[in-house]
């Protein structure tokens, strides 16, 4: 086993994003938390989840927003006994819509505008989704309902190719 420690060279991005701040909770019961009928809406895979980044950027400092609405698939089911015709579906426990909002400052002498609006556009997401996770968390499990965490997502990396192996000469094609 070998151990070791490591001080990575980073380069600072020239954006700096300051305190992210929750602008909109709106949570909406359709039920008392004991008429939520686990497992269904314990089970992650019957939430569906809609995201979206609204952004605008001025000559050295902006806002992002990132919005989410969580939403219950239909949750059906063939009670006990009934013939496949006989689909019940549940009514969902809640309806759940989050915003969380992050101001930015950037320096015009390091990053143009149009490369912040880039970054805005396909990269302000995965800064602020981590914030807007735990929001949803914390506010479904004060709730008294089943708890809901937004999934994770893959997040893009940009990779150097690796130098492949030069072709043998001798190989034939």
């Amino acid at each position: 086993m070998s151990e070791g420690t490591s001080n990575p060279d980073l380069e600072l991005f020239p954006v700096r994003v300051g305190t992210i701040v929750p602008v909109r909770i709106d949570f909406e019961a359709f039920a008392r938390p004991s008429e939520a009928k686990p497992p269904q809406y314990h089970d992650p895979a019957n939430v569906a989840f809609k995201v979206a980044v609204k952004y605008q950027v001025d000559e050295t400092a902006g806002v992002v927003v990132i919005h989410a609405e969580a939403s219950f698939e239909d949750a059906q089911g063939t009670p006990p006994g009934h013939e496949k015709a006989e689909v019940v579906t549940a009514k969902p426990p809640y309806r759940l819509s989050v915003g969380a909002a992050a101001p930015f400052v950037y320096d015009p002498n390091k990053i143009s505008k149009d490369e912040v609006t880039k970054w805005c556009a396909k990269g302000a997401f995965f800064v602020v989704s981590p914030y807007l996770r735990l929001l949803v968390f914390s506010i479904t499990g004060q709730s008294g309902f089943p708890m809901i965490t937004l999934p994770l997502v893959e997040v893009p990396v940009l990779r150097e190719k690796p130098a492949g192996k030069p072709k043998d000469a001798t190989q034939s094609n």
